[in-house]
């Protein structure tokens, strides 16, 4: 089944890109515009920290109230500074997801998808892994398989190979009976 995904690099581009866009669509509102918000509300936490120590320093606040006031801003900044750390997080996952799309897509150029049994085991585990390949067996002896690979007329004769490849002889006739399919 990988070998025959493998075998259209374009289609496979473009479910990858689709797992990114899925990726991508997972968080709510637009990042730069987070990101911004949150380092304005930084800064303005750094001028209120500033204007708080001013006050004291003119004692025009007690060191109590002071205390007070600065334990808010730090649990602001802290709150702010997470935030940051999360959105720098998501995109530098998002980074990954395209660099590892350029590099399965780059090798494919590099090696025929027949050549996928040549791999060691660490690469085609990562070739599995980017596509998010997993195949789960029942007692019944059927297979349900998920991760990003195309819809097409003939996949169940794909799907039916690779569980003919792994030693089950699964018929496919449909949901109820043979291989599951997970879109």
């Amino acid at each position: 089944m990988v070998s025959d995904l493998l075998a259209d690099p374009e289609q496979l581009r473009a479910d990858l890109d689709r797992m990114i866009g899925l990726e991508r669509s997972t968080v709510r509102g637009d990042p730069d515009r987070e990101q911004e918000m949150w380092l304005d509300k930084l800064t303005e936490v750094n001028r209120k920290r500033t204007r708080y120590q001013e006050m004291a320093a003119d004692d025009l606040t007690t060191f109590d109230e002071l205390r007070v006031k600065l334990a808010e801003i730090d649990e602001t900044r802290s709150v702010a500074e997470r935030e940051l750390e999360a959105l720098r997080a998501y995109r530098a996952h998002v980074v990954e997801l395209e660099t590892d799309r350029d590099a399965l897509l780059d090798s494919l150029t590099d090696i025929a998808p027949g050549a996928l049994a040549s791999l060691t085991p660490d690469e085609r585990h990562h070739v599995y892994k980017t596509l998010k390949l997993r195949v789960v067996a029942y007692p019944d002896d059927s297979l349900e398989l998920s991760g990003m690979f195309r819809e097409s007329p003939n996949l169940c004769d794909i799907r039916t190979l690779r569980a003919t490849l792994s030693g089950r002889a699964v018929s496919c006739r449909g949901a109820s009976s043979g291989i599951r399919a997970i879109p």
